[in-house]
């Protein structure tokens, strides 16, 4: 998700919603370089062990998903309705069809052409 469309939205509660994902985001990056990398030995050892779990977490993510262990559902327009309803505004409407897929993000899901 490109962190520049909330607030080319002109929607502040778009953008309030990036803001804490940002810093969340954010939060996670520093537990790992705190408490990760000191246990592996350096941040190169940190990214590669990264690199091996991610790549064995997208070979098999499909057969979690048909297990029930995971959803990969869309959740951003409930969470987005959810939202502009406590805080008593109208969703814009160019907001709510947001939807990426993971398949559609993997590089490895890809085909190529040359």
């Amino acid at each position: 998700m490109s962190a520049r469309w909330p607030v080319a939205s002109a929607s502040p509660l778009a953008a309030l919603i990036q803001d804490y994902d940002w810093a969340d985001e954010v939060l996670h990056a520093r537990i790992g370089r705190d408490w990760l990398v000191p246990q592996v030995g350096s941040q190169n050892a940190a990214l590669e062990l990264g690199d091996k779990a991610w790549a064995r977490t997208a070979e098999d993510w499909t057969t979690w998903r048909e297990k029930g262990l995971t959803e990969h559902r869309n959740w951003w327009p409930e969470v987005y309705r959810k939202a502009c309803e406590s805080w008593g505004v109208d969703p814009d409407a160019n907001l709510i069809p947001y939807s990426k897929t993971y398949e559609g993000t993997r590089a490895d899901q890809k085909r190529l052409s040359y």
